[in-house]
């Protein structure tokens, strides 16, 4: 089967981060079937591209086109947007094109994040009358995103449903999303095929716990990860006890080292910076467990890594967390509820042997390796491309 990918976010050369669960998604997928990606940037037109330009190469068994292109920008906002998505879909068009040209009309096309890839599926089932399926990844229509999809214009809010009731089929990451999916747009069932992890970096393996007991936290360090609530939590932490250290890892600034130096966490709380895939599993492997203090989440990775690692996990009952973290491998607190994890905090350090660590990464490995997750897309991707029947309006 030949499969093309259209995503909505992937990495690039300005955002080397942006969406590579996708790319791990692909990776897995290209297992089974022959995946090629195009990722037409998506920066928008507040950063000003200088150049036009693409990079096409074979990574790890996927083949991935990014697209660049210059956009000057006017300085007035609503010009520059409007002409910024033509260019944008005018330059997408003009890829597909070629693509097809070089290289064939696929079997199947898979949308990665509706807006704005999902646009270009839909022009290319009326086109060439390739049906297009699509997954989504992202924790927008939960509340608590400044730009969740209520929050969206209407001419946005009306191409994602329409994306959405056009497709041949849908995914998402989490139970929890795929229903409010399912109900928002009324489709018929949304399939769950949960976040992938490569394996080969994150397992099991048997070490010396450091003398202190270590949680490491690893994310964005936004609002929406609420690093501030678990700083505030590791203060009460530190009156109570001292035998802990805290790593976090992603992109803190010299504001939250200020933040941490205020609190006198200094000595107990140290700041990694932003890692690369393989050093982020070198750190947990070196962990004692995982903290996240989201305010809202759909499947998020990081999870799934840690318990592949072993690690045990302390984390909010939001969205798809409750999927993967239990009271086997686990504790859930509430969203924002400082104390709840204080004493969840408490409670992991105290009942840490209880856990047993190399089950949790078995069992973990078995739901979120690359074989298991391509299958489960490659039978998806059968069932679609002998399936006669409507898109799911």
């Amino acid at each position: 089967m030949k499969i093309l990918w259209l995503a909505s976010w992937y990495p690039n050369k300005i955002s080397p981060l942006e969406g590579d669960f996708v790319q791990r998604h692909a990776r897995a997928v290209s297992k089974f079937a022959d995946i090629s990606v195009i990722y037409v940037e998506q920066h928008g037109e507040t950063i000003a591209i200088p150049q036009t330009g693409r990079e096409e190469i074979l990574n790890e068994g996927v083949r991935e086109l990014r697209i660049y292109f210059k956009f000057p920008r006017t300085g007035i906002k609503i010009l520059d947007k409007f002409f910024y998505n033509w260019k944008y879909y005018k330059t997408y068009r003009s890829v597909i094109r070629a693509y097809f040209d070089k290289n064939g009309v696929p079997d199947l096309v898979h949308v990665h994040v509706p807006m704005k890839a999902g646009v270009i599926a839909k022009w290319i089932k009326k086109k060439w009358g390739i049906p297009y399926l699509v997954s989504e990844h992202s924790a927008t229509y939960v509340p608590g995103p400044s730009d969740t999809f209520e929050n969206r214009s209407a001419w946005f809010r009306k191409n994602v449903r329409s994306v959405f009731r056009n497709a041949i089929a849908v995914t998402s990451v989490s139970r929890h999303d795929s229903n409010i999916i399912q109900k928002l747009f009324a489709l018929k069932p949304v399939s769950v095929i949960h976040n992938v992890v490569n394996t080969n970096y994150f397992f099991y393996k048997p070490r010396t716990m450091p003398v202190k007991f270590r949680f490491v936290h690893i994310s964005v360090m936004s609002y929406q990860k609420n690093t501030v609530g678990i700083l505030n939590a590791c203060t009460k932490l530190k009156n109570i006890r001292q035998d802990w250290e805290l790593e976090l890892i992603g992109n803190a600034d010299n504001v939250m080292q200020q933040y941490i130096d205020d609190l006198g966490l200094t000595g107990f709380v140290y700041l990694k910076g932003e890692l690369s895939y393989a050093a982020v599993a070198q750190h947990m492997l070196q962990a004692s467990a995982l903290v996240m203090f989201s305010r809202y989440e759909n499947f998020p990775c990081v999870i799934i890594e840690a318990l592949c690692c072993g690690l045990p996990v302390v984390a909010t009952d939001v969205a798809g967390i409750p999927e993967a973290v239990d009271q086997s491998n686990g504790i859930l607190v509430k969203s924002e509820n400082e104390d709840q994890l204080l004493s969840a905090m408490l409670d992991m350090m105290d009942k840490y042997a209880s856990f047993d660590k190399q089950m949790i990464a078995e069992d973990a490995v078995k739901k979120y390796n690359y074989d298991e997750i391509g299958k489960q897309f490659n039978k998806i991707y059968r069932t679609v491309i002998t399936d006669t029947t409507q898109p799911l309006s």
